[in-house]
């Protein structure tokens, strides 16, 4: 199995939404806090489905002030 990941940065109070909505979605990717108070995580997933991945994250990237890595 071949995986990928992304490092992005978050407005700290959306963490626990954002890993209910990607591990929610038939554990799309695994989010892993790297620090939590900078709002620094890593999301991990199946290579195929990044286009998705990123779908959403550029649909919550406004709202959740996303930033990537």
């Amino acid at each position: 199995m071949q995986s990928s990941q992304l490092k992005v940065k978050i407005n700290s109070r959306y963490l626990t939404f954002l890993k209910f909505i990607l591990e929610g979605y038939d554990h799309l990717a695994v989010l892993t806090v790297l620090d939590g108070k900078e709002g620094l995580v890593k999301i991990n997933f199946y290579y195929t489905q990044y286009d998705l991945i990123m779908e959403i994250l550029e649909d919550l990237k406004e709202r959740f002030k996303i930033k990537f890595l």
